[in-house]
């Protein structure tokens, strides 16, 4: 069995953030720690990564500048050693596209090559005694090439394993013909969007909007269809203000909301981040179906506040059967070559890792601490001297605000972390940990304007 010190559960920004604080700070943290990656490397979303498609998040952003505009790990940092800063000023553009920002946190991992294991994913962790009669984390590993298990002990663990795309399973009947948002790159360049393609989005937010406007693009595409349970399409909330709500020393406050106010403000700003599409998107959008009806075509048919009530396979296409919601009871049915489900993601995958050790859960979310340190609810672990602990980043939207589902926050949240982390080796419990930044490091709020 493999033992470790610390051992990190995924790859993506919130991890890849909080080794570069360790790497700025040159913590001992780093001598024993292992990153366990299912993946094969740590490029983001490749599956939506369209070239005209931007992050809803400002550049200053990014897996470091908010906690150290000086880190050599910013975006900034990546252009240059890249020789694109000047180029990149020159576009005058505050988002970077996504495209841009995989290679940076690609870049990134790279100077973290030896840390990370990729195709290694981490089944459970749970408690087992050590001959001392001390409690350790025993993380259950599978080789994903080979099938192998294996297993590895840690002291800690930091768990930020991102979501699942969903698929809701009534329309999963047909891989070749169905396919989740987040691998519709990958359906494209199989040849599914040829001439004639008749072509079914499910969903009314951002990735179903970039998916819309890439298929109006191409031309030979025959016709586009859009369902959603809601109006089509809604935009975007995304002034000065409600970009206040996704920076970190909001989360700090909204954390110390009492449980129905902080139910109340996430109900009312679900327009800022859910279900929504940028103004761009949907300009673009609008002014490709101008195009289409100028030339004597309407390729684009929206389908607003429907519900799909069956999807099956039929000889070589695919029928969907839909129905109004509401008031509108009219049914409908589509013959279709491929359907898109825009569905989001599930937030779930934290809850069957961590399982086994039975943390304490209210409101359906782990409870964490200002640390982000997961509640176990072992009475027996809650002792002095060093004890197991697992940290949670970016599964905390209930308790610590809409920051936790974006990039905002990532470069604080991921310092906070790792003081805990390093803390352990000197301080003891008892000693508490603190709620906000050292006085050392830097203490400026930087205004930023997207979310």
């Amino acid at each position: 069995m493999q033992k470790r010190k610390t051992l990190l559960v995924g790859s993506g920004p919130a991890n890849l953030a909080l080794l570069t604080c360790l790497k700025e700070w040159g913590s001992s943290v780093l001598d024993s720690l292992e990153v366990l990656e299912r993946r094969d490397s740590a490029e983001w979303h490749p599956g939506i990564a369209f070239e005209d498609s931007r992050l809803q998040v400002s550049l200053f952003k990014d897996l470091a500048f908010l906690r150290n505009p000086a880190s050599p790990f910013t975006f900034f940092s990546f252009l240059h050693d890249r020789e694109l800063l000047y180029h990149f000023i020159h576009t005058n553009a505050l988002y970077p596209s996504r495209k841009l920002f995989s290679d940076y946190l690609v870049w990134v991992s790279g100077f973290f090559a030896n840390k990370i294991c990729f195709g290694k994913e981490a089944v459970e962790v749970r408690f087992r005694e050590k001959p001392s009669g001390t409690p350790t984390l025993v993380v259950t590993v599978r080789d994903v090439s080979s099938g192998d298990v294996s297993e590895t002990e840690a002291d800690d663990v930091v768990v930020s394993l991102g979501h699942e795309p969903y698929l809701p399973q009534e329309l999963a009947v047909d891989p070749g013909r169905v396919v989740h948002s987040n691998f519709f790159l990958s359906h494209a360049n199989e040849g599914m969007i040829n001439a004639n393609a008749r072509v079914a989005v499910v969903g009314s937010g951002q990735s179903a909007g970039e998916i819309v406007r890439f298929l109006l693009q191409h031309r030979e595409v025959s016709e586009v269809i859009v369902v959603g349970r809601r109006h089509l399409f809604e935009q975007t909330d995304d002034n000065p203000f409600v970009n206040d709500f996704y920076t970190y020393p909001h989360s700090l406050k909204f954390a110390k909301l009492p449980r129905e106010d902080r139910n109340r403000f996430l109900t009312d700003t679900r327009n800022t981040n859910f279900s929504t599409v940028t103004k761009d998107v949907l300009k673009s959008i609008y002014d490709l179906r101008f195009e289409d009806q100028v030339c004597g075509r309407d390729r684009l048919r929206l389908f607003p506040y429907t519900e799909i009530t069956a999807a099956k396979r039929v000889e070589d296409s695919f029928r969907l059967h839909l129905r109004g919601i509401g008031s509108r009871q009219d049914l409908t049915t589509l013959e279709i070559d491929l359907l898109v489900c825009a569905t989001g993601f599930s937030n779930r995958r934290h809850l069957s890792f961590l399982q086994p050790l039975q943390p304490l859960i209210e409101d359906a979310a782990l409870v964490i601490d200002e640390s982000f340190e997961v509640d176990l609810g072992q009475t027996a672990l809650r002792r002095s001297g060093p004890r197991p602990r697992v940290f949670l980043m970016n599964h905390s939207f209930g308790l610590r605000g809409p920051t936790e589902h974006t990039l905002g926050g990532l470069a604080e949240r991921a310092a906070v972390v790792a003081k805990a982390l390093q803390d352990w080796q000197v301080l003891q419990p008892a000693q508490g940990r603190p709620e906000t930044l050292p006085a050392a490091w830097p203490t400026r709020n930087s205004r930023v304007e997207t979310k």
